[in-house]
């Protein structure tokens, strides 16, 4: 049966129209898939924008680190300084000023070219910045503010590690040799306070700056105060004391230690049974605060370093007659601060009476 012309010309008309139709639906079909990847909410546009998210959020987690460990010390707010130096191991360029108002590109090795506010990393104080003391002068005699944040002035400055020194307070038992450090591995330090009157007369006060906990404390420190108006025991039952606490010509720098042995000494009634006057069992808390009772060599430095020369009725700065140290003579007897007739150091039998006064280092 022949098919006529009509019926041919029909059917390739249907045939061009359906390949028509199909070419076209897959078309959008491809654009629609090719939207789905590349378009502003496509795949790979979603995928990308979340690589580029835990990239940022990674680098912002890794400054709070830096951050915390600046303010290890306890301090929880930071100077621009100390902003900046942690902001540029991540991020450039940082102003000198830099503020929780700025927004800064992270470098390329983190990622890319990534803008982050400072504001989303830390949104506490910034100091201004402060100007650090010399390592070159001597600030004995300067009063020192340990926790600036307490609202009160520690004590007074007798050492100063980064000058160091030698001498002789009163007599041979005053002898006294300060160790100097490198300067580099001493910490920093500002004056925190001009003008303050104290009991050591009118003089700038001295602040620490951060923690520096991979350095050394600058400064040795007396308290302005004693730990109360009483005398005490230095160790009132106490009995074969021989050689337990240094007693070398020079003992500079080992109060603490001294301190800390004869605490432990005494917790456990090594050489006698406690007396609740003994003073070794009233400075505990303190000790754990850093402070000691300071030792011969050191009480020396603060004699002579200060120029206290008087005793008697003319002892000043609020001193009374008899200070211990932490420093034995002999048996039973241990080195003393004396104001009573001269300044110098004397000794006393450890059931004797004599005030307390506490030293630290920062």
């Amino acid at each position: 049966m022949k098919t006529n012309k009509k019926q041919r010309k029909n059917s390739n008309g249907i045939t061009l129209i359906s390949l028509v139709i199909t070419i076209i639906v897959l078309l959008i079909l491809a654009g629609v898939s090719i939207s789905m990847l590349t378009g502003e909410n496509g795949i790979l546009t979603q995928a990308q924008n979340a690589k580029e998210e835990t990239e940022k959020e990674s680098v912002i987690e890794q400054v709070k680190v830096d951050i915390l460990g600046e303010q290890a010390g306890g301090d929880t707010t930071l100077t621009q300084k100390q902003l900046k130096d942690v902001l540029s191991k991540y991020f450039e360029p940082v102003p000198d000023d830099v503020s929780t108002d700025d927004t800064l590109t992270t470098k390329e090795e983190y990622g890319g070219k990534y803008q982050i506010a400072v504001s989303d990393i830390y949104n506490g104080e910034i100091e201004e910045e402060k100007e650090m003391i010399s390592k070159t002068e001597s600030y004995v005699g300067y009063y020192a503010d340990i926790n600036p944040n307490d609202g009160k002035i520690d004590g007074i400055i007798y050492a100063d590690l980064a000058i160091g020194g030698s001498g002789t307070w009163g007599d041979d038992w005053g002898n006294y040799e300060i160790p100097k450090v490198e300067k580099s591995g001493l910490k920093d330090y500002y004056i925190s306070e001009t003008g303050y009157a104290g009991q050591f007369g009118t003089k700038d006060v001295i602040s620490q700056n951060g923690s520096g906990t991979d350095r050394f404390d600058r400064f040795y420190v007396m308290a302005l105060n004693d730990i109360d108006d009483q005398t005490h025991y230095w160790y009132k039952n106490a009995s074969g004391l021989d050689n337990i606490v240094s007693s070398l010509t020079n003992d500079f720098g080992q109060g603490k230690t001294n301190t800390q042995t004869m605490i432990s000494k005494w917790n456990n009634s090594d050489y006698g049974a406690q007396s609740s006057n003994d003073m070794w069992g009233l400075i505990q808390e303190q000790v754990k605060n850093g402070w000691f009772v300071p030792s011969k060599s050191e009480w020396a430095a603060f004699g002579d370093n200060l120029g206290v020369t008087k005793g008697g009725n003319e002892k000043p700065y609020g001193l009374k007659d008899f200070y211990w140290s932490s420093s034995q003579n002999y048996t039973n007897y241990v080195y003393r601060a004396t104001f009573y007739y001269s300044a110098h150091i004397s000794n006393a039998n450890v059931l004797e009476g004599s005030s307390v006064r506490l030293s630290t280092t920062f």
